[in-house]
């Protein structure tokens, strides 16, 4: 490939991610419509903040994720593409996160914080039927891009729960939570549909369904403050 037309590949995707990025831009109305669909009905203008910081940590990164995504191989369409991108953007975003901010102030809990007080156990449960059918193609048609696509997206879900339960706590007790509870929604969503589209077509519509569900479910968790 002409070094002139990876330039111009670039550009595109460079460009690509900044259109999404501005489109995609938080503002104080997406801070406030995020918190009231993870549990806080009335958000205070700290709150907001808050959320709004955590929407700009992840979407500051498509822009160059995009960019990367040109020099990694294909293996499906654009909307393959975008969940990659998205997913990748989580991952980093929370492994940011694990640096507390500095002047942070922090609250602490008095119970220790474990995975099903911050996620719903369905939502983790569907995105181990989704990891069990790719473990099953595999082993029926194992490929080497389809496993490297797999392990790589489970690795970065996992990195992404990971994360989200053991990062220091930041700021406000009930937006931390909300949010911790969202990235692990929002991750397991995306490596259901990544993986899905690996399975087979079918299973990549199962999978945008599982997607959309999963990041709208809500845990009914008695450590989640309201």
């Amino acid at each position: 490939m002409p070094e002139s037309s990876i330039w111009f590949q670039l550009a595109i995707a460079i460009g690509v991610g900044l259109v999404l990025l501005v489109t995609l831009w938080p503002v104080e109305s997406n801070g406030r419509r995020l918190l009231k669909k993870w549990g806080l009905p009335e958000p205070t203008e700290q709150q907001v903040v808050e959320a709004v910081r955590y929407l700009k940590r992840r979407r500051l990164l498509y822009p160059w994720l995009y960019a990367v995504l040109l020099f990694v191989p294909r293996w499906g369409d654009d909307v393959d593409q975008f969940m990659v991108v998205v997913l990748a953007g989580t991952l980093l975003a929370e492994l940011l996160a694990l640096r507390p901010r500095l002047g942070t102030r922090r609250e602490a809990t008095l119970t220790p914080r474990g995975l099903f007080d911050i996620a719903s156990k369905w939502v983790l449960l569907t995105y181990a039927v989704f990891v069990a059918a790719a473990v099953v193609r595999l082993v029926v048609d194992p490929r080497w891009t389809t496993f490297a696509w797999f392990a790589g997206s489970a690795l970065a879900v996992g990195l992404i729960v990971w994360a989200a339960v053991t990062r220091p706590a930041d700021g406000d007790h009930a937006v931390d939570t909300a949010l911790r509870t969202r990235s692990v929604h929002v991750a397991t969503g995306l490596g259901a549909a990544v993986i899905g589209g690996l399975v087979h077509p079918l299973a990549g519509i199962a999978g945008l369904v599982a997607w959309a569900m999963m990041a709208n479910t809500k845990p009914k968790s008695a450590k989640i403050v309201r």
